[in-house]
């Protein structure tokens, strides 16, 4: 059972999508790994996937087609709505939304990030 995280690029088809999955390679001449995306087309039975969504997926036992080796299990962040695990707070980039606001609050500008 094998599950791999991996970022939504488009729905290719109906029920069918198509995925970049992050992964390091490593080099064995500079003896350094480097980041590598691995275009991965899944299977989508419930068509809940969008463009930008982080999903899990699940490799299935058997192939759906030649090209479909893998199955979403569930969207873990939606595009848009990435949420901060540890602190539970919305994230904008490296930042927290809450502490995006204060700051424009503190030095009189509203940036009116709301999501």
């Amino acid at each position: 059972m094998a599950l791999l995280l991996a970022k939504c690029i488009t729905p290719a088809k109906k029920s069918v999508i198509r995925l970049l999955a992050p992964q390091l390679k490593f080099d064995d001449f500079l003896s350094k790994h480097f980041r590598e995306n691995d275009e991965i087309i899944a299977h989508d039975p419930k068509n809940q996937c969008k463009e930008g969504d982080w999903v899990l997926l699940r490799k299935l036992d058997q192939r759906f087609s030649l090209e479909i080796n893998y199955q979403v299990e569930k969207v873990v962040y939606q595009s848009g709505n990435v949420v901060d695990p540890i602190t539970g707070k919305k994230t904008l980039g490296y930042e927290n939304v809450e502490d995006i606001n204060k700051l424009a609050a503190l030095f009189g500008k509203k940036p009116n990030i709301e999501r």
